[in-house]
């Protein structure tokens, strides 16, 4: 072999290295470009969602002030757009759109058992007529099961006694941990209060169109009385068996034009019987003294979301707002 041919293989052997060297240096660098665009898009999604975050702040923040500037947030006709929640409201570079409801009008279900551990049969009775009024016109398949008040019941106590409530014809007995033992996964039972109505979710006969339909209707805070200024018609029309959707549509129209000042004002409802009166009288009030809000802030900057909701109570002696629950998700 002559040296020429030894140079020229030498040679072509080196081009092929710095070939080879020249593509993995090009790979090395594609894949830092890929990694910092990727890493770029981390950090401004992280840097868009602390946005959004501010600005559901900023919203809780316009709710408090709002709540702590009136006797009823939801009746102060300046604050009709946080009573809706229709309205999008420009914070910095994003928007905010913030619902405020008042509590008080729907039916506890922490207050089933009283301080001393002794059944509730006034609100139990009710919430029974609660879902007697959602299965009206659903099939079997569709009704929420009377055994959903007994095993609420047993969440919030304190024991690991099951339930059985002998005033209701069938399926009247709750679940304690050894029926949630066995479930998959398995977990335990609460054995306390509920501190959001999305916890039923791990209620016994709690399905996610129960949890739906019952979201609105109940609450985890208040007297246990039912804000007649406040209640929904369904609430309303659950407050006595005597009671029917027509006198609960009379209430809601004269509250929309004239709330009531008194309990006694009810009288004055067409269609409101002694009888009637009577038996939802010490079961409602007008006026809460230390109103409770349920205020949901929606922070959104470009294609980024975040959600505060928190449980706010006006301390109308103190003329301050406290926060009693609060949760944030993105």
């Amino acid at each position: 072999m002559s040296l020429r041919t030894c140079r020229h293989r030498r040679n072509g052997f080196v081009l092929i290295v710095v070939l080879g060297m020249v593509m993995l240096l090009a790979a090395l660098l594609f894949a830092f470009h890929r990694t910092t665009l990727a890493s770029l898009a981390v950090a401004e999604g992280f840097h868009q969602s602390e946005r959004a975050l501010n600005g559901a702040r900023a919203g809780l923040s316009v709710a408090i002030a709002a709540i702590a500037d009136t006797n009823d947030v939801t009746a102060d006709p300046r604050y009709t757009a946080l009573r809706t929640g229709e309205e999008e409201l420009p914070i910095a570079d994003g928007t905010v759109q913030v619902t405020v409801t008042e509590e008080s009008g729907r039916l506890n279900v922490n207050a089933l058992k009283d301080k001393n551990g002794q059944l509730n049969r006034r609100l139990i009775d009710q919430l029974l007529r609660v879902i007697d009024l959602l299965n009206r016109n659903k099939d079997a398949a569709g009704r929420i099961g009377y055994g959903v008040v007994a095993a609420i019941i047993d969440w919030i106590d304190s024991d690991d006694e099951v339930t059985l409530l002998p005033f209701v014809d069938s399926d009247g007995r709750g679940a304690e941990s050894e029926y949630y033992q066995g479930l998959a996964p398995p977990y335990r039972c609460k054995n306390g209060p509920l501190d959001t109505i999305e916890e039923l979710q791990w209620v016994k006969g709690v399905t996610p169109e129960a949890l739906a339909a019952l979201r609105d209707l109940l609450t985890t805070t208040g007297s246990g009385k039912i804000n007649i200024n406040a209640a929904p018609p369904l609430v309303i029309e659950s407050l006595c068996e005597h009671m029917d959707a027509t006198l609960a549509r009379m209430i809601v129209q004269r509250r929309g034009t004239k709330p009531f000042r008194t309990v006694a004002d009810l009288r004055d409802v067409p269609g409101m019987t002694d009888n009637i009166y009577m038996a939802l009288k010490d079961a409602i009030e007008v006026q809460p003294e230390n109103p409770c809000y349920r205020v949901v802030s929606r922070g959104r900057v470009e294609n980024r979301t975040c959600e505060i909701e928190a449980l706010v109570q006006r301390n109308t002696e103190a003329g301050n707002v406290d926060i009693l629950l609060y949760r944030q998700s993105n």
